[in-house]
């Protein structure tokens, strides 16, 4: 059954840095308070656990090690027991969440999102395609199944995607194309723009929340939930730990940086512009039917288009580290299974493995 109107809470808040388990407490906090506040889903910033890794863009290689094998302790699996932990507080509020992580698989690291649906199941698992400028010294890329971007639900056509994603017009294009009404655009922390600025505009929040986010939709014609996260001072010193000559004004170290919003599918923002500094969740009331409304002007992915003199060409099988002349099974931690396993199919078949464990504990 579709529910043409809800109530969305977008997570505009302060990670636990460098901590998962408080991380998980404050998830689980958001996510009732946002149930309890009448929201049908809410939306958590880019690897919200355990929080953006700012330290990277103000410090060296060395300054940073520490600082990196600490954000590896504190990064998680997206098989392990704090998504289950986050997967069971999802069922007992009945709510729909979008929650963004640093994925550990191995020794490797993927900035990560799921989508998790009310009864606790991942519904869509993905990572971002190409890890941004210095995040790629600590960040993999994706595997062709992370283009799978949008998943219908009773609430719409859902999509997501992370940070600089929203600058690639080819994954754009693609996710448009897949039907998305509603769209998670999540961010990290972004300093505001100064005129003393020395760094490129478009690496500012002015940029890419709100600037990036409204051209998100316009283009696609839905509405865009635009959740970040603030840097208070605490963070920042946090976040520069070891390092001697770390820019304290600095675009990553600045503060604040709070930019949480939603625009309509005209590209109407709906909400009004919070204090940079500002923790918590903001709501906004989703109306479906509006979509058609804008759809009727411009339709890229339909009547406002030429496919037969433009179109996009993908690979969004994933591919093994290991491929072998037999059929046996390929097992890698990456992807444990046969070949052409998918992220999703790997939930799948772990959740037959804990209802087949729960059964046999229940009759022994």
């Amino acid at each position: 059954m579709s529910i043409r109107q809800w109530k969305a809470a977008i997570c505009q808040a302060e990670p636990c840095w460098f901590d998962k388990v408080a991380g998980v407490k404050k998830t689980i906090q958001l996510i009732n308070e946002a149930s309890q506040n009448g929201a049908s889903l809410i939306a958590f910033s880019e690897v919200w656990l355990p929080g953006y890794p700012n330290f990277l863009w103000s410090g060296t290689y060395r300054e940073n090690m520490p600082l990196v094998q600490k954000y590896m302790q504190n990064s998680i699996s997206a098989y392990g027991d704090e998504m289950l932990e986050i997967r069971q507080a999802t069922a007992a509020a009945n709510i729909y969440v979008c929650f963004g992580f640093s994925e550990r698989v191995g020794a490797s690291l993927y900035l990560a999102q799921v989508l998790i649906g009310p009864d606790g199941n991942i519904l869509l698992h993905r990572r971002k395609t190409k890890p941004t400028h210095v995040e790629r010294t600590i960040f993999g890329d994706s595997t062709g199944d992370s283009l799978t971007t949008v998943v219908d639900t009773p609430l719409g056509r859902i999509g997501m995607l992370n940070c600089w994603e929203h600058l690639q017009p080819l994954l754009k294009y693609h996710t448009y194309c897949q039907g998305e009404q509603v769209h998670i655009a999540a961010w990290p922390f972004n300093a505001k723009w100064t005129e003393s600025a020395v760094e490129p505009y478009s690496v500012f929040s002015e940029a890419n929340e709100v600037t990036a986010s409204r051209m998100y939709a316009l283009e696609g014609a839905v509405y865009v939930l635009v959740t970040n996260q603030p840097l208070s001072a605490e963070g920042a010193k946090l976040n520069s730990e070891g390092q001697g000559n770390a820019d304290k004004d600095g675009f990553m170290l600045a503060g604040g940086g709070g930019a949480a919003s939603v625009f309509g599918p005209d590209g109407r923002q709906l909400t009004e512009p919070t204090d940079p500094l500002f923790d918590g969740l903001i709501y906004c009331d989703i109306d479906l039917d509006k979509i058609d409304y804008a759809k009727t002007l411009t339709d890229c992915v339909g009547h406002y288009s030429r496919p037969d003199l433009l179109r996009l060409v993908v690979d969004d099988q994933p591919k093994n580290y290991v491929v072998r002349v037999s059929d046996g099974p390929t097992n890698t931690p990456y992807h444990t299974g046969t070949s052409g396993e998918t992220l999703l199919s790997a939930h799948e078949k772990l959740d037959e493995l804990l209802a087949k464990k729960a059964k046999k504990e229940a009759t022994s």
